[in-house]
This record gives C-alpha cells, structure tokens and sequence, in this order.
C-alpha cells in the first residue's frame, strides 16, 4: 500500500508551556510541513484528539476526549463529508475495533467492569450496539475477534485470563493457558488467523506464543533470555485491610524459606492512578535485590484498574487519599506480619508514583527508611499550570475550582512538610527536559524540606541534565540510572 499523508499531532515546547490544545493535522509526504491542514482539535489543553485509519479497513475514524471519556465519529476513506458521531460520554469512555461491516466496543459506559458489544457499519450508532458478553463480576482488559471465537482477556484477582465465546457471544470455556502466569497482552494477526499472546511471571522473562484463531492450538513462538537462575525465588499474592476496611491486593517476591523475622530489607513500590495496575512482570532489574535477600513487594492501589474502573474511582479526586492509606496500610502490615521493621524498608515510586511518595514521606515519617522519589507531582496546588500537566486535571481535580482547591491542599506533599516534622532521608530525583512533570516540583519540595532545622535525615535532589520523563534513554544510561539508584538502596538497607 502506498501511502501519500499521514495524520501528525505537532508537539513544540511553545505549545506545551503555554498549555495550547494540540490539534490532528493531515500532512502530504514530501511537501513543507506549513501546508499540513488542520482537521481537528479539542477545546482544552486537558483533552485529546486523534484521527486514525484502521488497518485493512475503509474507514477513517476521528475521537476527542480527556483520559476517561471519549467522542468518536467516522467516515469513509476519501470522503469529505463530516464524520458521523457514533458516540459520545463527558463520563464513560468507548474504544471500538472495526472488523469489515461489524464495530465492536470495549465500554465501561455504565458499567465499571466494563462489556464487550458489536454495531454495524449500516447502524453504526453506540445505542444500536448488541452486547455480545455483558459487564460480570471480573473486570475485562480487552478482546480480540478471531476466524472463529471471540477471546475475553478478563481480570479475577489481578491475574489476567482468557475466555472463549463464540462470535455472538455465547460463553464456551476459560481457555487453558500453556503455563502457568499472567496473560500480559494479545494482538490479532488476520492474515494468519492467530492471537500473540504474551504470557508473564515474576520469575521468567515474557513468553509469547500464538493461539490458532480456528483451533485454539497453542504454540511457542518467543522468549528472551533469562539472565541468572531464578528457580529459588518465589512470589505469592497476600492482602491487606487499609484504613476504611478495603482488601488490598499486593505481590511479595522474595527468596524461598525467607524467615519472618522482623529484619528482612523491603523495597516497597505502587502507583495507584490513572487506571493503571499493578500485575505480575518479571523482576528484571529486582533480580540482584532478591538474591541478596531482599523482598520486593508491589501494592495493588485504589485508583489503578485491579478491579475495575470502580477501583479506580476509589482512589482519584476527592478519593485519592485512598491511595496514600492503602500504600501505608501495606507498610503496616509487612511489620505487623514480621517480615520487616521501618529501618529495613525503603519506597519507591515514579511520576504519579512519585506523588505517592512524597504523600507517605509527609503523612507517616516513621514508616521507612529512606524512600525514592522519581520525577514526581509535588506540588498540588500549582501542578496544572507547566507542561502538559491540563491532562490530569480528570484525574485529581482543577486546583482552581474551590471544590478540589481544598481536597488538593490536604495532601499536597510540597504543602505539607511541617515544621517540627522531620521527614525520612529522600532521594528526589527529576528530569530537566521532562515534557510530562516539570522538574520544578522535586526541587521546590527538596528546597523547602531541607529549609528545616529539625529535617537532619538528608533529602537529596538528584537531577538528570540528560533525560526527560525517563523514556528514550540508551542502554548506557539506563545502566548507570540502575546502578546509582541500587547503591543507594543496598546502602541504606545495609545490604551487600
């Protein structure tokens, strides 16, 4: 196929710092990109907008929306009438796969565990839409339509599975995986009929295999790998109660015959935003922890998608302190459970992660030992204002609107390093050509903290003159990222 335009979303510094939408443009290859024309773009800066043209279909399908809602309409390729709106929500959120005369939905539109549903290209509309597997009790992370049946990646417990209905939606068995662990992802090829199923644990590197799309045949196809032997580590799924009686879910990988003896190190880590989740995935750079003797610990938080877009809801906006308790809830109990004590625990967390560490340094001090802080949100009060940060207003709240000013203000960690309180040594480490969170809330919040007579722990700012976010780095420099973050773990944890 020869193709002759693309549809690009220009993203310049100067749109970025004064908080521009950004529009789709469509852009003839070969010519200057000043004659690129402008299709579409949302009112505000806190929104998306993308145009797309499904592979092997004929269609081309335009959608605006914040993180967690959508408008989506279309029309035919080549045509340049205006595109038909098929649906739109300010509260749910719609993704669709067209598969020749049929659309079929992935929605949560009143339905937090979210349910599978095909239209037609004759009755396109999101209303017209025949549910094919209705919301259930686990929670759905995708589909994929094959020759033959369609497969439901669903969630139970935060482990991913695979069921099988058949293309009207008719259930006809949980599929048997090859072995045992976490189905990560699937990807439909439709020339060969086949699903890529990739297949994770916390003790292997991902294998993929194919699952014939006609007979269900399972085949390896890929793995990478595995660098050191892993067979005398072992990881099991415990739960917590957090401050308002929520079972919280959380992965503990450690060596086999691990002693509860109140003295094991601890690498605590979590996240708990933007429908994001915690699951099974190979330790990688945990490895050389483990071997020493270290216990890694991931903690399911409100406000990921371990049980739906419910869950979510739990713990964002005027909820999100959920976040912040689950996590200290999960510290308490590896103490109450003798696995460790505070002066064996560090935390560590990144970007959203990394306000939840900046929360727990302020709100419970006496939990850790020293704690990670990665290009974080500190600062709650101003975060909407630098950088692309408008998109996460969805998420936490407009700090100017009174209603989420005061929420805001309650657990803003820049806001609450109090005097008299001394904080756990830090290490804050920020990107100075991060493009998602400006830099300035690691050094603000470390300025302030170190301000402090009583803060005698230190509180280090580490900042990266050669990174931005943390993507995009060479092999070299994430090399040296590793080694300089597990120095400072091993070295406050007294570990070898």
């Amino acid at each position: 196929v020869l193709f002759r335009s693309v549809f690009i979303t220009p993203r310049t510094k100067e749109l970025i710092e004064q908080q521009i939408p950004l529009g789709v443009y469509e852009y003839t290859l070969g010519e200057p990109l000043s004659n690129a024309v402008k299709l579409l773009a949302p009112n505000d800066a806190k929104d998306f907008a993308a145009i797309y043209e499904p592979e092997d279909e004929q269609v081309q399908v335009w959608s605006t929306g914040d993180f967690y809602s959508n408008t989506v309409s279309f029309r035919k390729i080549g045509s340049s009438e205006k595109p038909r709106l098929i649906y739109s929500s300010k509260t749910y959120k719609s993704s669709l796969e067209f598969r020749g005369n049929n659309i079929y939905w992935l929605s949560n539109h009143e339905a937090p565990n979210f349910f599978v549903a095909m239209s037609t290209l004759d009755n396109p509309e999101f209303e017209k839409a025949k549910i094919l597997v209705p919301e259930g009790k686990t929670v759905i992370d995708g589909f994929e339509v094959t020759s033959s049946f369609l497969l439901v990646q669903d969630k139970q417990d935060v482990m991913s599975r695979i069921i099988v209905h058949d293309l009207n939606g008719a259930f006809i068995k949980e599929l048997t995986l090859p072995e045992f662990g976490n189905v990560a992802s699937m990807s439909y090829d439709a020339d060969e009929d086949i699903v890529y199923v990739a297949i994770s644990s916390f003790t292997s590197t991902q294998k993929i295999y194919t699952l014939n799309g006609k007979t269900l045949e399972w085949k390896f196809f890929y793995q990478d790998d595995i660098p050191m032997d892993l067979s005398d580590i072992q990881a099991t799924l415990e739960f917590c109660t957090s401050k308002d009686g929520t079972k919280i879910p959380m992965f503990i990988v450690h060596k086999k015959g691990i002693k509860k003896d109140g003295n094991n190190p601890v690498l605590i880590t979590g996240y708990g935003g933007f429908n994001i989740g915690m699951s099974p995935e190979f330790v990688g750079y945990n490895a050389s922890f483990l071997k020493r003797g270290g216990m890694y610990v991931r903690v399911g938080l409100r406000g990921g998608n371990e049980y739906g877009e419910s869950w979510h809801l739990d713990g964002m906006l005027k909820k999100k302190q959920h976040t912040f308790d689950d996590m200290i809830s999960a510290t308490e109990w590896l103490i109450e459970q003798k696995y460790s004590h505070p002066a064996r625990i560090v935390a560590r967390g990144g970007s959203n992660g990394g306000l939840l560490m900046g929360a727990i340094a302020t709100q419970r001090p006496d939990l850790y030992r020293a704690i990670i802080c990665q290009v974080p949100l500190l600062d709650m009060i101003r975060y909407h204002k630098f950088r692309i940060a408008r998109y996460w207003i969805p998420e936490y709240g407009d700090p100017d609107k009174a209603e989420d000013f005061g929420t805001l203000l309650q657990y803003s960690p820049y806001h609450n390093v109090k005097a008299g309180v001394a904080l756990p040594e830090m290490l804050v480490s920020v990107g100075e050509f991060d493009m998602r969170v400006d830099p300035l809330h690691g050094k603000k919040f470390v300025a302030i903290a170190q301000s402090r007579p009583e803060q005698t722990k230190p509180i280090m700012l580490h900042v990266d003159f050669d990174a931005g976010h943390g993507t995009g780095k060479s092999i070299e420099q994430i090399i040296e990222d590793q080694a300089f973050f597990w120095r400072y773990i091993f070295s406050r944890l007294n570990m070898n």
